[in-house]
C-alpha cells in the first residue's frame, strides 16, 4: 500500500472526507477550510465586522445590547417587555435587567453596578433565571450559596432570599450549587436544578420555602416544564461522582496522595477501582448507566410528592461508533423546550438535538446540526439554549461554537437555515408576539485590548475576565429570503473554502507542512509542542522588529528596568533573551491568539479539546468565585468544582476525544512531560518534587496518557524551578531516545510553566517577578540547545505557546500571545502575520503525521505553512545565559539536594488565582505608565 492509498484508508475509518482525498481524486476535488480572517488581526467593530481571537468572524443580526461578562443565564417577562441576564463571569458577579426591552430606548441596570462584586448583594449567580407572571419579581440562581435571590424587577432592589437547604435522614443538601431553573405559567412553584447535590428542588413561591428534593441524575444542568405542568425534564451533562481516596485523614493525606492520577479513563481499573501502595482508590463505575449524560422525566402533578419516572438516554452513547470511531466523550445534554407532544434536548457534544415523544418519554428522532456540508464530518456546533415560537412551529438552538441560531421546523424536524449572532450564543427566547429573538452571547464582542500606549483603561482595569463583556441581540424574525443571506453569512463567518488547485496555494509546494494530510510525505517526523503560562506576546515579544508590538509594554524583552516589593532595581536587563535569540533565528507569529480566556479552558485546548457548554459555564463561574471546592461539602458532586485544572475530565470530552485519543487511534507514538495531569483539588507538597502534585481523588486521566506520560517531570507547581523541569527532561530524553533502545516518539509535548509568574523569594532564586519568566527563558533555551543536538533535529520541529494570556497585556487583543516555531525548517528572523490559533497548531500536526482533523476548530484553521521554508538550516542552537541578579539558577536548584528547605514547595500560588491575575496586569500597566518614554 502506497502513502495516499494508507491515508485514505484511515480517512475512510473515520469517515473524514474534507481531510482526506481518495485514490481517485485529484485537488480540484478537495476543499481546503482556513480562517476566514487570513492576514487580519482580531479587532472589534460593532458596526461591521468583528475579527475574533479565532480568527472567525461575527457579523451579529438586530440589535446589541452590552451586559456584565458571561451572560449565561437569560429569562424575559410574560408582556416581552424586560429581560434579565445572569451574569457568572470572572468578575463581577451580577445581574443585568434590560426594561423596555423592545424599545428604541431601553434601560439597562447592572446589580450590583461597577465592576466589583458586592458581596451583600449576590454572594453567587449562576444561569437559572425565572421572571415571575407579575412582572415585578425576578428569581436569581444562587450558585454555591445554595439559595435563591429575590429582585424587584422594577427597582433592582434585592427582596429576599430561598434558602435550598435541606437535612433528611437519607440526604444532606446542607450545600448545594443551585444553577438553571423553570417557574409554571402561574407562579406558584418554581423548580431548580442544584449542580453538586445531583437533586432537583421545587419552591414554593408563595410562601418562600423548599418544598421538595427530587434525586435526579449527576450533575443536572437543564431543566424544563411540559407544557400541562405535569413532567418536569431535567438534563443531566454529568458522568461521574467522583471520589476521595479510601482512608484520607488530614494527618496522613499527604502521604497517602498519588502523585500520578490512579487510572486511565474507562479501563477495568477506573471501574473496578485499584489498589496503589496500599491506598485503596475507588473505582468509577461502568460507563453508559441511566444517571449519567441523559434526562430524567419527573412526575410533578403534586408538586409536593415529585418522583423520577423514566430516565432516558439522549445521543450517541459512549462507545458507540460514530462513523467507525467509537465516541470518547458522552452527549452532554444541557437545554430543553416543550410542545404539546415533544421535548427538544440539546446534545452539545453531538452537534445535534434529541425528540422525546412526552407520552411514552422516548427519544424519537434526531436533528443534526451541520451547517455545511463540507464539515458535516467534524464536531464543534455546541448546540446550547432552546426557543419555541409561540405557535409553537419554528424551534431556535444556540449554536454556540459557530456564533449562531439554527432555526428548524417543528413539524417536519428539518433545519431551514441559520442566523449569525455574537460570539458564544449560550440561550434564547421568543417575544411573546413571535416576532424577535432574543439572544444572550456569552461573550459578546470579545475583549479588545488591554494595554498599550492608546489603551486607555476604564473602571474594569485591564484584567480579560472584567473585559470580557457579553452582549444581548434583539433579532427581528426574518423571512425565508433573509434567512437564506443570513446563512450565507454565517458559514463565510466561520470558514473560508477553497479548492486544493487553487492558484492561492501553488507557493505551499513542496512545503514541510503539507496543504492537507497526504497530499505529501514531510521531512519533519518528529514534533516537540511546549506549553508555558499566561503571557502575551506583546510583553515578550514587543520589541521585534518588523512585529506588530508596542515595546511600551515589553517588561520581559530586552534592556529593562526590573524593579521588586523591597525597591530594588535592575536596569537594562535582558529578561527573555533567549525568546529574542530564537525570534531572530527561526520564526514567530504575531498574530497568533489563545482561543482561551484562562488557563482552565486554555488546557482543554492545548490537547485539541473545544470547551462545551458544561466547560465554559463553569470556568466562568469558577473564575468569578462561584464554584470553588468545598472540603466539608457531603453533596455527591463536590469534587467536580475543579476550578483551574490544568486537565480535562470526562465531563469535557469531546465526541471524538482529545489530540491524545486521535494520536493513540491512528498509531502514532507520543510520550508526555506534564501535560494533562494536573488535577484539582490537589495538594502541592515538598513529597512530589518528581509529580509537582499530590492527587487524593479518583480523577482518570485520558487512557493513552496513562502508560505514557513522565514519572519523573513535575507538573504545574510554581515552587519548582523549569530548571529542574529541562534538567529532568533531558535526563529522561536521554536514557529513553539517545542511550535507550527507543526512538524518539513522532510527538512529544512538554509543560514550562514558570512564566506564569509567583511572589519573590531572593533566597530561592527569584528576587523579582521578572526572574520567573527568566527562569523559564533559560529552559526553554536549555531545551532547545539539547534537542537541536540530537540526531532527531534534522527532522524536528519544536512548536511553543501559551495556555492563555491573561497575565499580561497587549495592545492588540488580551488574548494574543506567544508562537514559536523552532525548526531546521522555519523560516529564519521571521515574523509570520497570518491569523493562527490553536487550531493552526493542530491542523498542521495533522498535516504533517498524514492524520484526519479531529474537529472543526482544527480542520478550519489556517496552519503554519507561511512560517516553514523547504531549504533546511540544522545549525544546532546555542542558548544564552541570563543575568544572575536577575535569576541564579543555582540557587535556584540548590533546594533540591540533601539541604532543600521542602517547604518552599507549599508555596506555589493556585494556578490563576483570580486576584493575583488581575494584579499582575496592574502591574503590567504600572510598568508601563513608570517606563513611559
Amino acid at each position: 500500500m502506497n502513502i495516499t492509498d494508507h491515508f485514505f484508508a484511515i480517512a475512510i475509518s473515520l469517515g473524514l472526507a474534507l481531510a482526506m482525498p481518495s485514490c481517485s481524486e485529484s485537488d480540484k476535488d478537495i476543499w481546503i477550510a482556513e480562517t476566514p480572517a487570513q492576514g487580519q488581526y482580531t479587532s472589534i467593530n460593532q458596526q461591521g465586522t468583528t475579527i475574533l481571537p479565532n480568527g472567525r468572524q461575527i457579523t451579529p443580526a438586530g440589535k446589541t445590547i452590552t451586559t456584565a461578562p458571561h451572560p449565561y443565564g437569560l429569562a424575559i417577562s410574560a408582556d416581552g417587555n424586560l429581560a434579565v441576564t445572569a451574569n457568572s463571569g470572572t468578575t463581577p458577579l451580577s445581574i443585568t435587567i434590560i426594561r423596555n426591552l423592545l424599545s428604541d430606548n431601553p434601560e439597562v441596570q447592572q446589580i450590583p453596578p461597577g465592576s466589583n462584586t458586592d458581596r451583600g448583594i449576590l454572594d453567587a449567580v449562576f444561569m437559572g433565571l425565572a421572571v415571575h407572571p407579575n412582572g415585578r419579581d425576578i428569581y436569581v440562581s444562587g450558585g454555591q450559596a445554595n439559595r435563591i435571590y429575590i429582585f424587584n424587577a422594577l427597582t433592582g432592589e434585592k427582596k429576599g432570599t430561598i434558602p435550598c437547604q435541606e437535612v433528611t435522614p437519607g440526604q444532606d443538601y446542607s450545600h448545594g450549587y443551585i444553577g438553571d431553573m423553570a417557574m409554571d405559567p402561574e407562579g406558584k412553584y418554581l423548580y431548580a436544578v442544584d449542580q453538586i447535590g445531583f437533586r432537583m428542588v421545587i419552591i414554593d413561591v408563595e410562601n418562600q420555602k423548599l418544598l421538595r428534593s427530587v434525586p435526579v441524575g449527576r450533575y443536572p444542568f437543564g431543566i424544563c416544564l411540559s407544557r400541562d405542568r405535569k413532567k418536569a425534564y431535567v438534563a443531566n451533562a454529568g458522568m461521574y461522582q467522583y471520589s476521595l481516596l479510601e482512608g484520607l485523614t488530614p494527618e496522613n493525606i499527604k502521604e497517602k496522595a498519588l502523585p500520578f492520577p490512579a487510572f486511565g479513563y474507562n479501563t477495568p481499573e477506573s471501574k473496578e477501582g485499584v489498589t496503589i501502595d496500599g491506598t485503596q482508590v475507588p473505582g468509577l463505575g461502568q460507563t453508559n448507566t441511566p444517571e449519567m449524560f441523559s434526562v430524567f422525566s419527573v412526575n410533578i402533578e403534586d408538586p409536593s410528592k415529585a418522583e423520577v419516572v423514566k430516565k432516558i438516554k439522549t445521543g450517541t452513547l459512549v462507545g458507540q461508533l460514530v462513523e467507525g470511531v467509537p465516541a470518547v466523550g458522552g452527549s452532554s445534554p444541557n437545554s430543553l423546550v416543550a410542545t404539546d407532544r415533544y421535548i427538544f434536548v440539546s446534545n452539545g457534544n453531538n452537534d445535534n438535538l434529541s425528540v422525546i415523544d412526552m407520552e411514552q418519554d422516548t427519544v424519537v428522532q434526531t436533528i443534526y446540526l451541520k451547517p455545511d456540508a463540507r464539515m458535516k464530518h467534524f464536531r464543534g456546533v455546541i448546540p446550547f439554549g432552546l426557543a419555541l415560537s409561540p405557535d409553537q412551529s419554528t424551534l431556535y438552538v444556540a449554536e454556540s461554537g459557530i456564533n449562531a441560531i439554527a432555526v428548524i421546523d417543528v413539524s417536519s424536524l428539518k433545519v431551514l437555515g441559520h442566523i449569525p449572532t455574537g460570539w458564544f450564543p449560550a440561550k434564547l427566547k421568543v417575544s411573546p408576539d413571535g416576532k424577535n429573538l432574543i439572544v444572550n452571547n456569552a461573550k459578546g464582542y470579545g475583549s479588545g485590548p488591554n494595554g498599550g500606549k492608546a489603551f486607555e483603561p476604564g473602571p474594569e482595569g485591564s484584567y480579560i475576565g472584567n473585559l470580557m463583556k457579553g452582549s444581548v441581540s434583539i433579532i427581528p424574525i426574518p423571512d425565508a429570503t433573509q434567512l437564506s443571506g443570513y446563512t450565507a453569512s454565517v458559514i463565510t463567518n466561520n470558514w473560508d473554502f477553497k479548492k486544493a488547485d487553487d492558484p492561492a496555494f501553488a507557493w505551499r509546494r513542496h512545503n514541510p507542512i503539507p496543504l492537507y494530510p497526504g497530499k505529501e510525505t514531510s521531512p519533519i517526523r518528529h514534533i516537540v509542542f511546549v506549553s508555558k503560562e499566561n503571557r502575551t506576546y506583546d510583553e515578550v515579544f514587543g520589541q521585534i522588529e518588523g512585529g506588530k508590538g508596542d515595546p511600551s509594554i515589553a517588561r520581559f524583552g530586552l534592556n529593562q528596568k526590573v524593579t521588586n516589593r523591597k525597591g530594588e532595581v535592575l536596569e537594562g536587563v535582558d529578561v527573555m533573551p533567549n525568546h529574542h535569540k530564537l525570534a531572530n533565528e527561526f520564526a514567530i507569529g504575531d498574530n497568533f491568539y489563545v482561543d482561551s480566556d484562562v488557563s482552565a479552558d486554555g488546557h482543554r485546548w492545548l490537547v485539541n479539546t473545544y470547551p462545551n457548554e458544561w466547560v465554559e459555564t463553569s470556568v466562568a463561574a469558577s473564575y468569578g468565585g462561584n464554584r470553588a471546592y468545598n472540603h466539608t461539602s457531603k453533596a455527591p458532586g463536590v469534587l467536580a468544582m475543579n476550578g483551574s485544572a490544568g486537565a480535562i475530565y470526562p465531563e469535557d470530552y469531546n465526541e471524538a476525544g482529545s489530540m491524545w485519543d486521535h494520536l493513540e487511534r491512528n498509531g502514532v507514538e507520543f510520550f508526555n512531560f506534564g501535560f494533562s495531569v494536573m488535577f484539582e483539588p490537589a495538594l502541592y507538597h515538598k513529597d512530589y518534587k518528581y509529580s509537582g502534585i499530590g492527587i487524593y481523588a479518583n480523577f482518570p486521566v485520558p487512557a493513552p496518557l496513562e502508560h505514557r506520560s513522565s514519572r519523573q517531570y513535575p507538573t504545574y507547581n510554581m515552587a519548582i524551578p523549569d530548571q529542574f523541569r529541562a534538567d529532568q527532561f533531558i535526563k529522561e530524553f536521554t536514557a529513553k531516545y539517545i542511550e535507550g533502545p527507543d526512538t524518539m516518539p513522532e510527538m512529544l509535548t512538554v509543560i514550562l510553566p514558570n512564566d506564569h509568574g509567583a511572589g519573590e523569594t531572593a533566597e530561592k532564586g527569584f528576587p523579582f517577578f521578572a526572574s520567573y519568566q527568566a527562569d523559564n527563558d533559560l529552559a526553554l533555551g536549555r531545551l532547545v540547545e539539547f534537542l537541536s543536538s540530537t540526531p532527531y533535529w534534522k527532522n524536528m520541529m519544536i512548536v511553543v505557546t501559551e495556555d492563555d494570556a491573561q497575565g499580561g497585556v497587549d495592545h492588540i487583543d488580551a488574548h494574543r500571545s506567544i508562537l514559536m516555531v523552532i525548526s531546521p525548517y522555519a523560516r529564519k528572523n521571521y515574523v509570520g502575520h497570518q491569523h493562527y490559533s490553536f487550531g493552526s497548531l493542530f491542523k498542521s500536526f495533522w498535516n504533517i503525521l498524514g492524520l484526519p482533523y479531529l474537529n472543526q476548530y482544527d480542520a478550519g484553521a489556517t496552519d503554519l505553512a507561511d512560517l516553514m521554508t523547504e531549504q533546511p538550516d540544522t545549525t544546532p542552537y546555542q542558548a544564552v545565559s541570563i543575568d544572575s541578579a536577575l535569576f541564579n539558577p543555582q540557587t535556584a536548584l540548590d533546594p533540591f539536594d540533601e539541604q532543600f528547605d521542602w517547604k518552599a514547595l507549599d508555596s506555589g500560588p493556585e494556578m490563576d488565582d483570580v486576584e493575583v491575575m488581575i494584579e499582575q496586569s496592574k502591574e503590567a500597566e504600572e510598568w508601563r505608565e513608570e517606563n513611559r518614554e
